[in-house]
């Protein structure tokens, strides 16, 4: 199975990705392969729990934007959704949907993983 197939099997909308970057296979998996940084460099939780929903807002936008780009779709709607909750200040429900989105942001980050 090939990286593109098992982000196709998480929920990525493949024919939508893949029309962004012009069918351009090795260009797609190679932003994959970026995905993990930009986790890394975007923190949503941390932020949640300290109470700067500014910062948690900016992160998660920054990820929704990554993973729309991406069409990780499932992660993408998570995001919407997180930086919606965080606009109203609504930090419980924020932080319940961040806790079900970074089990399955992990499971892309595994899968993308096997391939760096």
């Amino acid at each position: 199975m090939s990286l593109i197939e098992e982000m196709e099997e998480l929920g990525a909308d493949i024919n939508d990705a893949l029309t962004r970057f012009m069918g351009n296979n090795a260009l797609y998996e190679k932003m994959l392969k970026k995905f993990p940084k930009v986790v890394a460099d975007s923190p949503v939780q941390k932020y949640l729990e300290s109470g700067d929903i500014e910062e948690a807002t900016s992160n998660a936008h920054a990820l929704k934007g990554v993973t729309g780009n991406l069409s990780l779709t499932p992660l993408y709607n998570n995001y919407t959704e997180i930086v919606n909750l965080c606009r109203e200040e609504n930090v419980e429900k924020a932080t319940e949907l961040l806790n079900e989105t970074l089990k399955l942001q992990q499971m892309f980050l595994e899968r993308i993983s096997k391939y760096l």
